[in-house]
């Protein structure tokens, strides 16, 4: 008797899910590095490299997807829906991480290492530029600059680990929204 292997096609709901899953631990690894990119500038270049790869990364999931479950072809709209589904889940899963990270780990130490930042900046001696054109144009706006980020340093000390989680969760799902058109774009094939 042989036996059939009627094997069903995963909806694109459980790919998004699944490469979402794959996505999300991307995520995780990437943000590991953003509490040392606040000391190091190795890890600053290397969290903005693996940032700028998302879309890539992206690209090649919804190309995964297509070749594999969807027949070789699949239209912009969908393509759209399935990239905005996909960052989603991958988008809940480093959120999770984020909160544990927020409400267990940091203790506070993005916003010291801000108000060190604003330290450093307010011990620069500006007296030295007097005098050059233009440098009261840049010391106002060198001085406005150093104002936000007071300004943003004393809203991050206010905010809890789940609004931080909730801010984080906000832009991943507004970058989403910006990367899936052009790979939607790029991805579908008829």
């Amino acid at each position: 008797m042989s036996q059939e292997k009627n094997q069903e096609q995963p909806s694109m709901m459980q790919c998004a899910m699944n490469l979402g899953a794959v996505l999300g631990l991307y995520y995780i690894g990437k943000f590991c590095l953003f509490p040392l990119s606040l000391h190091s500038t190795f890890a600053a270049l290397l969290f903005l490299g693996l940032t700028l790869m998302v879309p890539f990364l992206v690209y090649r999931l919804t190309k995964l997807y297509r070749d594999r479950y969807s027949g070789g072809c699949i239209d912009f709209s969908r393509a759209f829906v399935f990239v905005l589904l996909t960052m989603g889940f991958g988008s809940l899963l480093a959120a999770a991480a984020h909160y544990i990270y927020f409400a267990y780990i940091d203790g506070g130490a993005i916003v010291e290492a801000l108000e060190q930042s604003i330290s450093q900046f307010t011990a620069i001696d500006l007296s030295t530029l007097e005098g050059a054109e233009g440098t009261e144009t840049a010391i106002a706006q060198f001085n406005e600059y150093i104002e936000l980020m007071r300004t943003t340093a004393a809203q991050l000390r206010a905010m809890s680990a789940i609004e931080m989680t909730m801010g984080m969760l906000s832009n991943n799902v507004s970058w989403a929204i910006v990367v899936a058109l052009p790979v939607a774009l790029f991805a579908k094939k008829m």
